[in-house]
């Protein structure tokens, strides 16, 4: 496969982007996208990425480094699937919604029971 540069300008009002694809050594051309673009290609190259990876072994995410998000818009719900909806709103990527079995929402339960069964921790703030 040709190697490929690839390239994302946000215009200044932020109301755009810039996106340029094309080969290392050769002429592309820019394509402008505004916000419900952008996001359209970050669903289809996720969807891209899911179809390349299915029937690939899913590593487990225990003692891995994964991108955090702090405090993102977050929303549950009890689902029809005998589990739990959970969403959040990932800055990167938009709306992203998980459903949850029985059985995996008490496992979680359960972690973040013992969670807040710790102390709290107070940080103290300079004077």
């Amino acid at each position: 496969m040709a190697q490929a540069r690839f390239g994302v300008r946000v215009a200044d009002d932020r109301k755009s982007v810039t996106v340029e694809l094309g080969p290392v050594d050769g002429p592309s051309t820019p394509v402008g996208l505004d916000l419900e673009q952008l996001t359209k290609v970050i669903n289809l190259l996720g969807h891209a990425r899911r179809r390349m990876l299915e029937g690939s072994r899913v590593e487990p995410l225990d003692g891995k480094t994964v991108k955090t998000v702090a405090n993102p818009a977050w929303y549950v719900q009890v689902s029809q699937i005998d589990g739990s909806l959970l969403a959040f709103d990932h800055p990167d990527y938009g709306p992203v919604a998980f459903a949850i079995s029985r059985n995996d929402v008490a496992e979680i339960v359960r972690i973040l029971s013992a969670h807040l069964a710790l102390p709290t921790v107070q940080t103290v703030k300079p004077s």
